[in-house]
């Protein structure tokens, strides 16, 4: 077998050169002390071997160091920020520090796994917005006894803790609000198959809309990418219809703004020509034109439940309790981006 087919070489593998135990070998690789001929021996059969420590083994706790790991997916989305700020906060109050990192630098995906990064550091603990890269380093790291509590949503299969918004209630919040203001034609931007928490919200659209009753048009959903730029592209398909909705929900931060961008482009009015509730868009409702309505995300409260199950699972590291999954809801902040039909 070649050299560029062989398996990676393994525990096992040094043992057999060595002789030594698989407890004396993981010492050695754990960090503990082991006696200088055996860490010589472990070297070289190493060398020869070509052996490179796996980066989660390697990451086992040695000690509590006090430090748990934040893990986004981009630095770009304010949501994301205001989850850091609100762990960060909880967290200092109770002695812990946090390393923040992301599998997307500067806006293009990382060349080093940053669940694995945040092992080699020794972190105690894993808060995680994932995506859907990470799911399998994630559950590599529940493996190893390391406690992950995941926002937004949770990966298919993970055994973790979980903190998210009620995305099935806020898609039908949203969308009676459209409803309730005579709306029968309506539209949704919504992110890519297999997003949980769009997905939610689409869930919560679309049942609202059977209950009352309406039909939505294929082309009036529109899935893409998570960004202000597929936003755009999505609201002027939208607009572009043969038959435009009267009215849409824009499913998250990056798609609201795509979206009010693409009506001021198009010429039309919001809040007249066509109605809009956004998502998590605050800062953004208060500069519009009239201003936007949006359904807002109760985020310091979901950064403050993850990093509370976080610090119980660090006091308790032994606890059988059973995992928690938390949905909190949020609310409408009514601005007057929706017209009522009959007006």
């Amino acid at each position: 077998m070649s050299k560029s087919t062989r398996s990676p070489a393994t525990y096992k593998d040094i043992q057999r050169l060595t002789g030594l135990s698989l407890a004396t070998i993981s010492k050695y690789y754990n960090g503990r002390n082991v006696l200088t001929s055996n860490r010589e021996a472990i070297e070289a059969a190493a060398a020869e071997l070509n052996y490179r420590p796996n980066a989660f083994a390697s990451s086992l706790r040695r000690g509590v160091t006090r430090t748990v790991g934040v893990l986004l997916p981009s630095f770009q989305n304010p949501f994301h920020l205001e989850i850091v700020v609100g762990i960060e906060k909880y967290l200092r109050t109770h002695g812990i520090g946090v390393l923040v990192t992301s599998n997307e630098q500067d806006g293009t995906p990382s060349t080093v796994n940053a669940v694995e990064l945040l092992l080699s550091r020794r972190v105690d603990g894993i808060i995680g917005v994932p995506a859907l890269s990470d799911s399998s380093a994630l559950a590599t790291a529940v493996s190893i006894g390391i406690p992950v509590v995941t926002v937004d949503w949770l990966p298919r299969g993970l055994d973790a803790d979980s903190v998210s918004l009620d995305n099935v209630q806020a898609g039908k919040v949203a969308t009676q609000h459209l409803i309730d203001h005579g709306h029968r034609t309506l539209g949704a931007l919504v992110g890519e198959e297999g997003m949980w928490s769009l997905q939610g919200r689409l869930d919560g659209f679309l049942t609202a809309a059977r209950a009352a009753d309406i039909a939505v048009a294929e082309d009036h959903i529109q899935r893409g990418p998570i960004s202000v730029e597929a936003g755009y592209a999505a609201m002027m398909r939208v607009l572009a219809a043969d038959t435009r909705p009267t009215a849409v929900f824009a499913g998250n931060y990056d798609l609201t703004v795509g979206a009010v961008t693409a009506i001021n482009d198009s010429g039309l009015r919001l809040g007249h020509d066509i109605s809009l509730v956004g998502f998590d868009s605050v800062d953004l409702a208060q500069v519009t034109s009239p201003k936007l309505t949006v359904y807002v995300q109760p985020v310091e409260q979901i950064a403050t439940e993850a990093a509370r199950i976080m610090n119980s699972r660090l006091d308790d590291p032994d606890s059988s309790t059973s995992r928690v999954t938390l949905e909190l809801p949020g609310h409408l902040q009514i601005g007057a981006s929706v017209r009522r039909l009959s007006d």
